[in-house]
C-alpha cells in the first residue's frame, strides 16, 4: 500500500518539475502517468505558478549578484581599480552585443509583442526559466507581472491538457 502511494506521489512530483521548467511537456507527461484531466490542470497549473514564482525571485537574486560582483571580478583579474572595472564594464556592454539566434528570437518577441507576449508566450514558446527571467529583467515594475503569468500559465493548461486529452 506504502509503495504504490510512493510511487504516485513520485509521479505527481515528475510532473510538478517537469511543468515548472518546461510546461509544454507536463500534461503529455502528466496523462502518461494515468491522472484525469482535471488532475493534469491542476497539477500543471500548480506545478508551473511554482516555477515562475521560483525563477522570477531567482532571477532577481542573479541580476542583482551580477551587477554587485562582475566589476570586482573585472577589477582582480585585469588590476584596475573597482571604479575603473566599473566605467570599463559599462561601456564594452555597450560595444559588444553578441546575437545568437536564441537572442534574436527574444528581442522579436519583445520589441513586437511587449509585455502581453512575454506573458502569454512563457510556458509554451520561451520555457519558465527564460520568461521569468525577461519578465524579472524587463518588467519587474510593473505591478501585476506576478498575476499575469501566473493566469497565463491556468489559461494554458487548461488549453494544452484539453488538447492532449481530448485529442
Amino acid at each position: 500500500m506504502i509503495f504504490f502511494i510512493g510511487i504516485k506521489l513520485f509521479k505527481l512530483l515528475q510532473v510538478l518539475f517537469v511543468s515548472a521548467v518546461k510546461f509544454l511537456f507536463a500534461p503529455f507527461i502528466s496523462i502518461g502517468y494515468g491522472f484525469n484531466y482535471f488532475q493534469t490542470v491542476l497539477i500543471t497549473a500548480v506545478g508551473g505558478i511554482l516555477g515562475i514564482l521560483f525563477f522570477y525571485f531567482l532571477s532577481r537574486w542573479i541580476i542583482r549578484q551580477y551587477y554587485l560582483y562582475s566589476p570586482i571580478v573585472y577589477s582582480y583579474f585585469t588590476g584596475d581599480k573597482i571604479e575603473k572595472s566599473k566605467k570599463i564594464l559599462q561601456k564594452e556592454n555597450l560595444l559588444k552585443k553578441k546575437f545568437t539566434r536564441k537572442n534574436k528570437l527574444i528581442i522579436n518577441i519583445r520589441k513586437k509583442y511587449g509585455y502581453i507576449g512575454i506573458i502569454l508566450l512563457t510556458p509554451v514558446l520561451l520555457s519558465i526559466p527564460i520568461g521569468a527571467f525577461l519578465a524579472q529583467k524587463y518588467y519587474s515594475k510593473k505591478n501585476n507581472t506576478l498575476i499575469y503569468l501566473s493566469i497565463s500559465i491556468v489559461l494554458w493548461s487548461f488549453f494544452i491538457s484539453s488538447v492532449f486529452f481530448f485529442f
